[in-house]
């Protein structure tokens, strides 16, 4: 398999202080990919640090064989990495299909209208609530629809920083399975969970596991969920 993404030795954090320590990460090209880890392993800061939104301290990232360690983030982005942050960024007074196509705007003008309706097809709840405001949608639905507004852009990979996190589990089971979805049409999906991981590995092909700073382990999703050390490995006890 063609590695798509490669982080190499990455030491990053906030201002001096270190969070990541010597993270090495490869993720091929097609494959869906779980981080998971306990609550401060440092998850947030190597998704962030891929997008160079924390202080890259010393290491390499490479996206495609080309090295992006440094670049502004909106060059990342072009690169064609999508990234949705914990935040479920939308624009809360715009209708969900004024949010919708806003996020067209990098595509030819023609193909705005089925660029949409691919988005309400992967996510039909949001059929219904299309003139809605983003600001009086549930976390689910709003999840939603960041997630279709990044895929707008056409990314190669998506990273989702706790997509499904604070999620009713309906919510949860209805989201999961859009993400997966989206994986089947040949993007590369990352995705950082912090609750109930049980479901999100299993969709995965691989899972990565942090623990304080380091990627303590990374193997096929089938290795770990049978793993008898589960529970320590998720939640660092």
């Amino acid at each position: 398999m063609t590695a798509l993404l490669t982080i190499d030795n990455l030491v990053a954090g906030y201002g001096k202080l270190p969070v990541l320590h010597g993270i090495s990460l490869q993720v091929n090209e097609g494959r869906m990919v779980a981080i998971i880890g306990p609550n401060g392993a440092g998850k947030t800061t190597l998704t962030r640090s891929v997008m160079n939104l924390v202080n890259v301290m010393s290491g390499r990232v490479s996206f495609a064989g080309q090295e992006i360690t440094g670049l502004p983030t909106q060059e990342i982005a072009r690169c064609g990495i999508g990234f949705v942050p914990q935040t479920r960024n939308v624009f809360g007074s715009l209708s969900v299909q004024e949010n919708l196509e806003m996020s067209c705007t990098p595509l030819p003008r023609a193909r705005h209208r089925s660029a949409i309706d691919a988005v309400y097809d992967r996510f039909p709840r949001l059929v219904a609530r299309r003139s809605q405001a983003g600001r009086s949608l549930s976390g689910g639905e709003r999840q939603m629809l960041a997630i279709g507004s990044a895929l707008l852009a056409e990314p190669r990979m998506l990273i989702l920083d706790e997509p499904v996190t604070g999620l009713s589990p309906h919510l949860t089971d209805e989201v999961s399975r859009g993400i997966a979805a989206i994986k089947e049409t040949g993007v590369t999906v990352i995705w950082v969970v912090e609750e109930n991981p049980q479901q999100v590995i299993a969709l995965s092909d691989e899972v990565a596991v942090m623990q304080t700073g380091t990627i303590a382990l990374q193997k096929p999703s089938a290795e770990i969920l049978a793993a008898d050390n589960f529970r320590e490995l998720f939640l660092g006890v």
